[in-house]
């Protein structure tokens, strides 16, 4: 099937490809890490990775326009207001194996997933990262409002969602943070609310306590999360942001 155009060659970030004679070969293949950037852009699938027929791969339909992409980016809110009601799995199934395709460094996908449904689970874990918290004075309208019953970490949501990762890598948080990014941008599109738990990430970062709390498994820190579920509430109109800030550094400047 190979037409020797090259491409693959051009977009391996390793070089595991060359042509030689008019012949493309591969080299050095134990230094691959499986990005599949070769099998995205062979237009003959003639390239197959890790036994995986090019021709089972999805074809690549043309993207969203930009309208549609910044009508998502500008209108998602963080949702605080959710309806008594569980977040269906199969929904939530579905953004998570999309938000498993943002990128991770070195193309390790480190980033694993920790879904927690319920709000007396949820309850109890908004206990440990008070119980953390106590003695901040940044916290102490937070931990007020804990001890009074109300619940200002996971703001009665029925599902909270994590992303885990070892935290011996350095680019772990980063990771996760991206992934939870595009979770985050999945989720409206499926009607469901979603607001980042920093409270609880904070806390887990720092805490084995309320790791232990969360359920985590064993080397794996909670970096990023978002409480999710049926948004009560209904929004109308896009809010004013603070005008772009940009520096503009260049060769001709």
């Amino acid at each position: 099937r190979c037409v020797r155009c090259g491409l693959c060659a051009k977009v391996c970030p390793l070089l595991c490809f060359r042509a030689e004679d008019g012949v493309m070969q591969t080299r050095h293949e134990e230094y691959c890490m499986r990005c599949g950037q070769c099998t995205a852009i062979c237009p003959s699938a003639a390239v197959s990775l890790e036994g995986e027929p090019a021709d089972s791969l999805r074809e690549l339909k043309p993207f969203i326009s930009f309208e549609d992409f910044d009508n998502l980016a500008r209108g998602r809110r963080s949702v605080r207001a959710f309806k008594d009601a569980p977040v269906p799995r199969e929904v939530l199934l579905r953004a998570l194996d999309c938000a498993r395709y943002a990128p991770t460094g070195k193309n390790l996908e480190n980033v694993t997933w920790l879904v927690i449904e319920g709000k007396e689970r949820l309850r109890k874990i908004a206990d440990a990262v008070v119980d953390f918290s106590r003695g901040d004075e940044r916290m102490a309208g937070v931990v007020r409002a804990h001890d009074s019953g109300h619940d200002p970490i996971f703001r009665d949501a029925p599902c909270a969602v994590f992303a885990l990762a070892d935290s011996k890598y350095d680019l772990s948080a980063c990771n996760c943070d991206i992934a939870v990014s595009y979770l985050e941008l999945a989720l409206p599109t499926l009607g469901l609310g979603t607001c980042w738990a920093g409270f609880a990430m904070r806390a887990a970062i720092a805490s084995p306590e309320v790791r232990a709390a969360f359920g985590a498994p064993e080397g794996l820190t909670p970096f990023a999360g978002l409480m999710v579920g049926l948004p009560k509430l209904k929004y109308r109109r896009i809010p004013a942001r603070r005008e772009l800030r940009v520096t503009w550094l260049s060769d001709n400047a």
